[in-house]
């Protein structure tokens, strides 16, 4: 799915009147499209009246043509919540309507709210800026009065933001949201995503020459687009064809992130997977994952790298399709030396993340030396620091933050983790949406850092392997929280999900 922000959206709708689909043109086609939804909804929920919240803009245009189409099978009531609309196409909308019951004073509506039990937002567009006043959030507070109340929003909830997805105070959670054209970013970022209920998509005849005209193209990762990026696996098939992984990851006192990252990486079908680290944590994982082969590392009294350990890693690495880096490594400046090396030696594609990421925090600009593509897999926090401002700067925009990144470098693709993980490359970027609080515990990041690098080192391209390897970190997540709750569940029980999911999927 095609994801856009508010001004991308207009553009759009520009560029499609320019070429004859004109304003009035997809308004119809809006409304209709939200009137054909509303029938199922309608039916599905045992309702003969509809209560439509409009504003003054074109939202309420759609609204007029919907409430037009269903006039004849329902009693529809149509509140202005602002007057007459001030938009031309949106006004002549209004002026056509028959057979509905118009209400414009503030008492009213609220009576017909606490009325009526489907409610249409359509009050507030995509270009809706600041907060909800308070007669606006008193009509909201009375349709959250019922919890059996539907309330569909008409094409984004008002209050919420379609480019960053913040919320206003008063914003309504919606069951439904009925999107026009094009699914708006913000529409898939926390915390509006939480207000949307189920997004559904309405086709109003958008050119494909007009999308191609978006800088910046965004889409939405999902079970399909994830199904034709994974390779079938051939029956003929052997531990050589798919690849061998080279984990350089943990130390003496952080054990854990090596036994994750390495066992989330032999559940996503890589051929070989060899863990390098301190002596004492390849015993560990020998007994937890004996799929696993070992190449001890030289380390410090701390049980981290040192500079002798650079030859080591190399000799492993001649026969890796693919290097994770990171997880557990911990901070020391022959750490950091190591990793920068390693950066401009190697070969193959890297993952980067954690304290590989800490690594190059005072030089970002060693990955320009990479010989191959470098994934790199923060979380806001480092992600602040790579772009050397706050994690509340990320948070506020994590799709123009990871753009940042990613468009830094050519041979990058930056995976910002976090409600709503962003997979960024210079020129485009998707955004994931499953997933759930209880993955918010240590450990999940070296999970999904080790799905990715055992997906890449199966020769799949590295952006495709961050997409799905993204995708089913989530949806594990969703399963263990199925199984154990999100407040039991562990990282660990999201590799134990991994085979079932494979086994979906092939």
């Amino acid at each position: 799915m095609r994801l856009v922000t508010p001004l991308e959206m207009m553009k759009l709708e520009d560029l499609a009147n320019q070429s004859g689909i004109t304003y009035d043109i997809m308004m119809n086609r809006a409304g209709a499209g939200l009137a054909a939804h509303l029938v199922h909804i309608a039916n599905d929920c045992n309702q003969k009246r509809i209560l439509f919240l409009c504003g003054n803009g074109n939202n309420a245009g759609d609204c007029f043509v919907a409430a037009t189409h269903l006039a004849q099978q329902f009693e529809i009531t149509v509140c202005l919540t602002a007057g007459v609309p001030k938009t031309r196409t949106a006004y002549t909308k209004f002026k056509l309507m028959k057979h509905v019951n118009v209400l414009t004073d503030h008492a009213q509506i609220l009576d017909a709210i606490r009325a009526h039990m489907l409610i249409v937002d359509g009050i507030f567009g995509i270009g809706f800026r600041g907060e909800l006043n308070p007669q606006i959030q008193e009509l909201f507070a009375a349709a959250a009065e019922s919890p059996d109340r539907q309330i569909i929003a008409v094409d984004i909830p008002s209050g919420g933001s379609g480019l960053n997805g913040t919320v206003s105070p008063g914003t309504p959670h919606c069951n439904i949201t009925v999107t026009f054209g094009a699914a708006k970013i913000g529409l898939f970022l926390n915390p509006l995503q939480e207000y949307c209920g189920a997004i559904l998509l309405v086709d109003i005849g958008l050119p494909e020459t007009a999308f191609d005209a978006l800088q910046y193209p965004i889409t939405h990762i999902d079970g399909e687009s994830v199904r034709t990026m994974l390779p079938a696996r051939p029956q003929n098939g052997h531990k050589g064809m798919f690849g061998k992984l080279l984990c350089v990851t943990g130390s003496r006192n952080m054990p854990g992130a090596a036994l994750l990252s390495t066992y989330a990486a032999l559940r996503c079908g890589v051929g070989l997977c060899t863990l390098a680290s301190d002596p004492e944590v390849c015993r560990m994982l020998m007994m937890h994952a004996p799929e696993a082969t070992l190449q001890p590392l030289t380390t410090d009294a701390n049980g981290m790298l040192t500079q002798q350990a650079i030859p080591e890693i190399l000799r492993a690495a001649k026969s890796a399709s693919c290097v994770l880096i990171g997880c557990g490594l911990g901070q020391s400046d022959e750490v950091r030396n190591v990793v920068r090396t390693l950066i401009q030696q190697l070969d193959c594609p890297i993952i980067l993340d954690a304290d590989g990421l800490n690594a190059i925090v005072s030089g970002i600009d060693i990955l320009r030396r990479a010989k191959s593509t470098v994934i790199l897999t923060p979380h806001p926090g480092e992600m602040a620091r790579l772009l050397h401002c706050t994690a509340e700067d990320i948070q506020k925009d994590r799709v123009t933050a990871a753009k940042r990144l990613a468009s830094r470098f050519t041979n990058t693709v930056v995976v910002l983790k976090g409600a709503g993980t962003i997979v960024a490359c210079s020129d485009h970027a998707s955004i994931n949406t499953n997933g759930n609080s209880g993955m918010s515990k240590g450990g999940s990041g070296d999970v999904l850092a080790g799905m990715i690098g055992g997906l890449a080192a199966q020769q799949i391209e590295p952006e495709f392997a961050a997409k799905i390897g993204v995708y089913l970190h989530g949806l594990a997540g969703d399963c263990a929280a199925a199984e154990y709750s999100k407040r039991a569940m562990l990282p660990s029980d999201m590799i134990r999900q991994l085979p079932m999911l494979f086994g979906e999927f092939e």
